[in-house]
């Protein structure tokens, strides 16, 4: 198991991390959201010890990473980017990889190319897909135990999008690993991910399954019998998503009776609760007129 344990670390002043405490099992896919700037790449980063954190630890079962260097065999980043390899040929990125990994399997490594028609041409000179796809391999190809991937898909037209989520969702299915991956395509982490940390200002704002997000939030189509009520538009608890006529969509962060009797006593038509998709659990928690206190 891997164990965060209050995690803080200040860049230029500015505090990056804030007391974060979460922890991975080995088996699952975990997503990790929050807005631009909310801490996710230093977290990731600081998590396989290429930043050492102010305070706190990173716990690989109990050994820090950060005291036990080894460790870093069986942990293996990949960033947003390929431009650290871009140097290289594909053939070349693999030696390096098994220079450095013992584990590196360099039949897998060849057998993901060969299935996805990658030729052995200079990094730089590949389509951005096949770049994801490469840099990818490689790190699958270490029979590592976490993968920490930061934007996976950014950039990349469906076809590719589609091929790294199968790669991905396959090393679960092979081996006992862990995948940690922060994105903002979170139509694609709803389809994959086991849990969802949300990070807020450099601090853990919840851990949770989707089905546990989803049943804290609420999104509800309401028709009522005259005009919307004012009262319901000026809620500061809520969301307003669309108001068509006599209908309104709107989310709240949280459910309540308070809310449901609210509702109630306008006498509406119809309440009709609305499945909560992973982006709407994302709007209606971390931002939008719904994260006003």
């Amino acid at each position: 198991m891997l164990t965060v344990q209050q995690l803080t670390k200040k860049i230029d002043r500015q505090t990056v991390l804030d007391g974060v405490d979460f922890t991975v099992h080995r088996g699952e896919i975990v997503a990790l959201v929050g807005r631009n700037g909310a801490g996710k790449t230093t977290l990731l980063r600081t998590m396989v010890g290429i930043i050492r954190p102010d305070a706190g630890d990173v716990l690989y079962g109990k050994t820090s990473i950060f005291n036990t260097p080894e460790l870093k065999r069986d942990v293996i980043f990949v960033p947003d980017s390929a431009d650290a390899l871009k140097h290289y040929t594909v053939n070349e990125a693999a030696a390096l990889y098994e220079s450095i990994y013992p584990s590196f399997n360099r039949s897998t490594f060849r057998e993901t190319l060969t299935r996805y028609n990658i030729d052995n041409k200079k990094i730089r000179q590949l389509s951005k897909g096949q770049k994801a796809m490469v840099t990818l391999s490689l790190a699958f190809a270490v029979q590592a135990k976490y993968y920490f991937l930061d934007e996976p898909t950014d950039g990349l037209d469906v076809v590719a999008k589609a091929d790294v989520l199968k790669l991905m969702i396959a090393q679960i299915e092979q081996r006992d690993c862990s995948i940690i991956v922060s994105s903002h395509q979170l139509h694609e982490l709803e389809r994959i991910a086991d849990r969802v940390i949300m990070i807020e200002k450099g601090r853990v704002k919840a851990v949770m399954t989707l089905e546990e997000a989803r049943a804290l939030s609420v999104k509800w189509q309401v028709v009522f019998q005259d005009e919307v009520p004012v009262a319901l538009l000026e809620r500061k608890d809520i969301e307003i998503l669309s108001v068509t006529g006599r209908v309104v969509l709107f989310m709240a962060r949280e459910r309540s009776d308070e809310l449901e009797a609210f509702v109630d006593s306008y006498k509406p038509m119809l309440v009709e609760e609305i499945p909560m998709s992973l982006e709407d659990v994302f709007r209606v928690q971390l931002g939008g007129e719904a994260n006003v206190v």
